[in-house]
């Protein structure tokens, strides 16, 4: 029967094909598997996201302002990059956006890890921000990183050094830090204070991107 040959020589001429299409679908799906499992793998060994914050910081005691760049995310990140919207100098010419922290930036930053940096004292900084005409005004910082797997993050934040003029220091500086910490004696009363007083910190908004 002639149709049964045809059929029979088709079938013969496809199965090649089929079976050709057949190892190359499996061979996707496998890729697609250990592609996966490479994800999940890299993302257990990086412990979570990185969050790189940077913020200013004033001590009510010494009246000194410092900037801190620090990982406040749960994993490690790399390829650390900053962009400031204008330059952050101090009152005597050094120019703090300008060092080498933040223009060759860090290859990577643990989870926990903080850099501080002096900035300048609160009152002579404003007294310069008023004779550049900047007073009140807030300086932005992006940065930019990466996780181990390699996807990249941004995050904009804002450095608003004249928030602190006028705020009152504690007149026992070494008492409130442990009313801070709620520190209690077994008499009911606060403790002692041990160690240094606790520096007056904040750390403003921002915004994010991946």
């Amino acid at each position: 029967m002639p149709a049964l040959e045809i059929v029979s020589s088709v079938a013969q001429t496809l199965s090649p094909l089929l079976y050709a299409a057949f190892i190359v679908v499996i061979w996707f799906q496998l890729r697609a598997a250990r592609e996966s499992v490479r994800e999940v793998r890299q993302e257990f060994l990086a412990g979570g996201r990185p969050v790189v914050a940077v913020h200013d910081e004033f001590d009510h005691g010494t009246r000194a302002l410092s900037l801190a760049v620090e990982n406040v995310g749960q994993g490690p990140a790399k390829n650390i990059t900053f962009e400031f919207s204008c330059p952050i100098e101090s009152s005597d010419g050094v120019e703090i956006s300008g060092l080498p922290l933040f223009t060759i930036g860090l290859t990577s930053l643990s989870p926990g890890a903080r850099i501080t940096c002096f900035w300048d004292d609160l009152d002579d900084q404003m007294t310069f921000l008023r004779k550049n005409g900047l007073e009140g005004e807030d300086f932005h910082v992006t940065v930019r990183y990466t996780d181990l797997p390699g996807a990249q993050y941004w995050n904009t934040w804002d450095i608003q050094p004249a928030i602190y003029e006028g705020l009152r220091a504690p007149t026992r500086p070494a008492q409130h830090a442990h009313d801070q910490a709620g520190e209690i004696t077994d008499t009911g009363g606060p403790s002692e204070p041990r160690g240094e007083p606790a520096m007056a910190t904040t750390s403003t908004g921002a915004t994010e991107g991946t």
